[in-house]
């Protein structure tokens, strides 16, 4: 067996020990890395450590701390409530501003998942409050959360854009673009099918209290980091930790807490299978994917394959830290096989459409969510069947749309 075979092997293993165990993935791939790296590609330790990707770790760090301040001092939650609070005599727009509260939370900076941990228990109470169905509110604060979620300044579009970079490739803009129309289409097709132009309130919502002054501080510091990176481009991470020591100079929210709040494990996922993919790249082992995914594509559906293959991988494992960072990697060897006919833009697009389509499903961290911010009134396992099903049939959803090129 190759070593280029053994690398492969090694992500799929780690992938199946973190499913199959509840182990950090990324911390397996780290030690598969120097395993595989060391004693079977002779590769220096040096060189293995360089695998670890530090100006995104450096990002992510930043803009993670930053909202974890905000969620610490409730600031994310009060805004959140207070969103939904605007809805409360149009309980039809009541999930449609779910979703689009979602977006522009995850599209800030916090991500999807920071956002579906933050907003999910709000929409599952309001679901309660409200007699809405609490599948359509969980389906549309994700589908929100991933739309916001490839925002460049977001981990999710960050991550996407510095895997990118790597292969020599700007493809920020058009994948976001595209996972926007994406999840709207998703958004509009679960509003119509799972009852939202049948809701009819049944509850009031109780009015959400005023922002204290450390919440007001927090959202001008929120505010002034948009601005920064929108308009004077100044590096994301960076602009994140400046605000991030400004706020807690100013005692807006505990430091102990903000720092434990960080999301260390998908740091941890994320750099870790970082690890585990250099050594991959460097031992033969992507080359060895893009000729096998190669080997059965064409231009036409080269998109679809990749859309399946990322959602087929995301439902055991995480689609921005272990599906982008092994898949997006094959693009540039795939072009070559396919020809310049086939923008490479739209194979990243596809990789990360593919990842987040299966997000629904309760096996996934979106869906698993959903799942434990669900009231005690309902039934669990009838929901835990239906965001299964809608998560396998969004692959397929995704597949037929990158194969007919209605999201590319």
């Amino acid at each position: 067996m190759s070593v280029a075979l053994v690398s492969l092997l090694g992500i799929l293993v780690a992938i199946a020990i973190g499913f199959a165990f509840d182990i950090s993935t990324g911390l397996v791939s780290v030690a598969f890395a120097f395993v595989v790296g060391q004693f079977l590609g002779g590769m220096k330790p040096n060189d293995i450590i360089a695998g670890w990707p530090t100006n995104l770790f450096f990002i992510l760090f930043g803009v993670t701390l930053l909202f974890a301040i905000a969620k610490t001092n409730g600031t994310l939650e009060l805004l959140a409530r207070k969103s939904v609070y605007a809805a409360r005599g149009q309980a039809k727009l009541i999930p449609i501003v779910f979703f689009l509260l979602a977006f522009v939370l995850a599209a800030i900076g916090p991500g999807n998942i920071s956002v579906c941990a933050l907003v999910h228990p709000i929409s599952m109470a309001v679901a309660q409050e409200t007699g809405i169905s609490p599948l359509l509110m969980a389906l549309m604060v994700i589908a929100g959360s991933n739309a916001g979620g490839l925002s460049p300044i977001a981990p999710t579009g960050i991550i996407g854009v510095e895997l990118a970079k790597k292969q020599g490739l700007d493809t920020g803009m058009h994948v976001w673009i595209n996972m926007i129309i994406l999840q709207i289409i998703i958004g509009i097709v679960s509003y119509v099918f799972f009852g939202g132009l049948k809701i009819s309130t049944k509850g009031q919502l109780s009015r959400p209290n005023p922002f204290d002054k450390n919440q007001l501080v927090t959202l001008g510091g929120i505010a002034a980091l948009v601005l920064t990176v929108v308009f004077l481009k100044w590096n994301v991470g960076l602009a994140a930790f400046l605000v991030a020591a400004a706020l807690l100079l100013f005692k807006v929210a505990d430091q102990k807490k903000s720092v434990a709040a960080v999301p260390w494990m998908t740091l941890l996922l994320v750099c870790g299978v970082g690890v585990m993919v250099n050594v991959a790249g460097k031992t033969g082992g992507i080359k060895l994917l893009t000729d096998f995914l190669g080997s059965f594509m064409t231009p036409r559906s080269a998109a679809a394959i990749m859309a399946l293959t990322g959602g087929a991988m995301s439902t055991f494992s995480s689609a921005s830290g272990v599906v982008m960072p092994t898949l997006i990697p094959t693009v540039p060897g795939l072009i070559q096989k396919l020809g310049t006919t086939v923008p490479p833009e739209s194979l990243v697009s596809a990789v990360v459409q593919g990842a987040h389509a299966v997000t629904n499903s309760p096996l996934s961290t979106l869906g698993a969510l959903a799942m434990a911010a669900a009231p005690d009134t309902i039934d669990r396992e009838k929901l835990f069947r239906e965001l299964l099903a809608v998560g396998i049939g969004g692959v397929l959803f995704v597949g037929i749309l990158m194969y007919f090129g209605i999201v590319r």
